[in-house]
């Protein structure tokens, strides 16, 4: 049997516990992530008896409480200064849809988290910025900002999604989190549609902030149908749930804000849609909703 086989029967406990959390989700738990040890941890992890278990969202540290033969506590393990590496991997391909910052070169920058004392979160500020993202690097380059990345004897200078570098240490925090938040886009609501587009003074408005959108402006679709376009005052936050929802009126009146509702609740940006309209702006500062 070997030795990493023994090592799972062993009786393990939770030296730390890391979760993803996004903004974007109605639960905050970003399940897009996996974790696993850089080659260079791999046996520094079976040395001294730690092995990673994934759970949704995250992954838990564990340590097998009889180790070489004797046993031993949480704080025994702290006290040794262990230092390993996790890669994260990216298993959503359309994560960059929905998150800010996203990479200016995606093939060339990481993102790099570290655990510090005092704090549960493993990014420089309080969220994941671009403070984290540093560029990659082959060995025996001066780093700078930038990470280096050790060889695979398989795959060479494989670039992960991100880098966590792992101290153990006295005072440990049982619990650190990753921290995303969504991005937030110009709306446009485009009503193409017939029904839609004879409705008599239409506007949408936002029942959260109670704004009107600009609108309505003659838009042209690039199978040649016309449409009504309507724009967000201001960039809106993406979310999987918005808390409030926007609607579709008819009977407009801006002098006494009197309006009869045709939609309540308008869908929202689907974050795996492409732009099928000439974008005014960059594509990811810009989210449609075509409505039938």
């Amino acid at each position: 049997m070997s030795k990493q086989h023994t090592m799972m029967e062993m009786k393990m406990a939770i030296l730390s516990e890391i979760q993803y959390r996004h903004g974007y989700f109605k639960d905050r738990l970003c399940r897009c992530l996996s974790v696993s040890p850089a080659e260079s941890s791999l046996r520094e992890m079976l040395n001294h008896g730690l092995l990673l278990k994934s759970n949704p969202g995250g992954f838990r540290l564990l340590y097998d409480i009889r180790h070489a033969g004797a046993p031993r506590s949480r704080s025994d393990v702290l006290y040794k200064g262990i230092a390993i590496r996790l890669l994260l991997r990216l298993d959503d391909p359309g994560f960059y849809n929905y998150t800010t910052p996203s990479p200016a070169d995606i093939s060339k920058q990481v993102f790099y988290f570290r655990n510090r004392p005092g704090r549960n979160f493993l990014h420089n500020e309080e969220q994941v910025s671009a403070s984290d993202l540093f560029e990659t690097i082959a060995p025996g380059k001066p780093p700078g900002k930038k990470i280096v990345l050790a060889p695979s004897a398989h795959r060479p200078f494989e670039k992960p999604f991100g880098i966590l570098d792992f101290h153990l240490y006295p005072g440990l925090e049982k619990n650190y989190h990753i921290l995303f938040q969504p991005l937030s886009t110009w709306w446009n609501y485009i009503l193409v549609g017939n029904h839609l587009k004879e409705l008599r003074d239409p506007a949408i408005i936002n029942t959260g902030t109670k704004e009107n959108f600009a609108g309505p402006s003659s838009i042209r679709l690039p199978d040649e149908r016309t449409g009504l376009s309507f724009l967000s005052p201001a960039p809106m936050m993406l979310s999987e749930q918005p808390a409030s929802p926007c609607m579709l009126v008819e009977n407009f009146d801006p002098a006494t804000g009197k309006y009869k509702i045709v939609v309540a609740a308008l869908p929202i940006p689907d974050t795996r849609m492409i732009s099928r309209t000439q974008a005014r702006r960059k594509p990811a500062d810009f989210s449609e909703i075509l409505l039938y």
